[in-house]
């Protein structure tokens, strides 16, 4: 907040810091959903109110108040819960696996295991291995083609892929 502050000539960032701190204090928690944002919406008010009050502003102070450099915290938790829903999706396609299928999909791919060592590790030949995991990726594959279409009676729920063949 200070670094972003120093950009502005003529203010005092100790005060306007502190009015912004009262500003939060006052507010209703509830009604914040970005608190870092909002605080520099508070602050950036604070110092158009000052320029206001002045009344002498250097044409560069202005320029360099472009809301760019705000940090916007409202895409970053829509990728954060956009993340979250894949992650319980796959979870839950990757649970509703064949149990040996998805013994193969989880120690391939979140374990990084060769195709020998998840053979040895599983006892089966690495010919098992590289059929369950195909098998594993188009069940998936599958899934999240169908979690698109349930409106045109194509879609799926993970719990019906057990079996590894499509609806269609």
């Amino acid at each position: 907040m200070r670094r972003w502050l120093r950009r502005f000539s003529g203010i005092e960032i100790d005060d306007i810091i502190q009015q912004a701190w009262v500003e939060l204090a006052e507010a209703d928690p509830a009604s914040i959903r970005f608190p870092r944002a909002w605080f520099f919406g508070v602050a950036r008010h604070l110092v158009l109110q000052h320029y206001r009050k002045a009344r002498i502003v250097s044409f560069d102070s202005l320029t360099d108040f472009s809301g760019a450099e705000i940090p916007d915290l409202g895409q970053a938790v829509e990728r954060s819960v956009t993340a979250r829903q894949e992650l319980r999706f796959l979870d839950q396609v990757a649970r509703d696996l064949p149990d040996r299928c998805r013994d193969v999909f989880v120690l391939r791919r979140f374990y990084g295991y060769s195709q020998r060592e998840c053979a040895l590790h599983l006892n089966v030949s690495e010919n098992v291995v590289e059929k369950q995991l195909a098998r594993a990726l188009r069940i998936i594959g599958t899934a999240y083609a169908g979690r698109d279409l349930p409106a045109q009676g194509g879609g799926s729920a993970p719990g019906d892929l057990r079996s590894g063949k499509s609806n269609a």
